[in-house]
């Protein structure tokens, strides 16, 4: 089988001759892995590990935000992010709340709003082409849709929160100008690659550490409709659809199948109700897990050897198909690199145990 051609037949729930495998970090690590295989250069990483997947993202479509002499920079939204040291290096955090003060519906029409136009998709169809039929080329990223997060750094999330319980209009509007926005960017990019995307790469945040972020039938009225209509996008164009969602997420499974959703990303295995083993007998053979290799356990505090056997252990679970091993998030500093090797030193010579 061909890169294309195992994850096609692990999508289709049908057997592989090993899972296909995702290769995700933040850039910083990208480098350092890159240095510790002696790769060319952090692009030559996916090839290093043999991963089936090729992403293209739509930041490479739009010009690089304008960094100040401290490293801070304003996004399409008018978030101004900073970095902030920490103990690995620093993360870009929110510096202001441009949502905080819009109060009325006029506001919200005010707005300086970023047009898709921002995105150029003139070189799209010829990257895609230099990997379709022989990978799995993926377009996007969590931030598609992504209208919880998107809209919380610039309106905070606790009020954020607010507005989904008590379905403020204001802040519902808000929430639906980053959907239309994203739905506008994933059309366009789908038409410019004249069908050779493979995976629509979309996210929202309905989870918790400890439950969903909200009750099911709130998230059917509010959100569904937003989720659904990526979903259909993705497939009038012939490409998979893949949900990026944190946290715990068991209860909207059945919603997803329903939905036509493909792919589900992070499957973040130390939330609550999120035993792989429970997820891959209840839905396994109607959707497709993306990750549940644990950054919060495994990946972070364990051995090589530890992850080598997690990875076993999950490849085993989904019985050879409908499954591609990948970490629950993207891989960062405070990953050992020889835990990221060690992922796909054992994707690749595992053969799943078939029940």
């Amino acid at each position: 089988m061909n890169h294309r051609e195992r994850y096609l037949a692990a999508v289709k729930h049908e057997p592989t001759d090993r899972p296909p495998m995702d290769f995700i970090a933040e850039p910083r690590i990208v480098d350092k892995i890159a240095g510790y295989l002696a790769a060319a250069g952090p692009e030559d990483v996916p090839l290093g590990f043999d991963v089936d997947f090729r992403h293209i993202y739509q930041n490479a479509f739009r010009p690089p935000p304008i960094k100040d002499a401290y490293g801070a920079f304003t996004d399409i939204w008018g978030v101004r992010r900073r970095p902030v040291a920490n103990e690995f290096g620093s993360y870009d955090e929110v510096d202001n709340r441009p949502f905080a003060g819009i109060r009325t519906m006029q506001e919200v029409a005010a707005y300086p709003w970023p047009s898709p136009d921002i995105f150029d998709f003139s070189t799209l169809q010829e990257q895609c082409r230099a990997y379709h039929g022989q990978y799995v080329v993926v377009f996007g990223d969590p931030g598609i849709m992504d209208v919880i997060n998107g809209t919380s750094y610039a309106r905070d999330m606790e009020q954020v929160l607010i507005d989904i319980a008590t379905e403020d209009p204001v802040g519902l509007a808000l929430m639906d100008r980053y959907h239309q926005f994203f739905l506008e960017v994933a059309q366009r990019a789908l038409a410019a690659a004249g069908g050779m995307i493979d995976v629509l790469w979309i996210g929202d945040d309905y989870g918790t550490q400890t439950g969903p972020l909200m009750g099911r039938k709130t998230w059917e009225r509010l959100f569904r409709p937003k989720l659904q209509s990526l979903i259909d996008l993705g497939h009038r164009y012939g490409a998979k659809v893949m949900l990026h969602s944190c946290g715990s997420n068991r209860t909207l499974i059945p919603s997803w199948i329903d939905m036509g959703l493909d792919i589900y990303q992070t499957v973040q295995v130390e939330a609550a109700r999120m035993d792989p083993a429970e997820l891959f007998r209840e839905f396994g053979k109607h959707i497709t897990f993306h990750g549940m290799i644990g950054l919060q356990s495994v990946l972070s505090h364990g051995t090589p050897q530890d992850v080598y056997r997690e990875v076993r252990r999950i490849v085993d679970l989904s019985g050879g198909s409908g499954y591609i091993v990948a970490p629950t998030h993207f891989f960062d500093l405070d990953v050992p690199v020889q835990n990221v090797c060690a992922v796909y030193e054992a994707g690749k010579e595992l053969k799943p145990k078939r029940p």
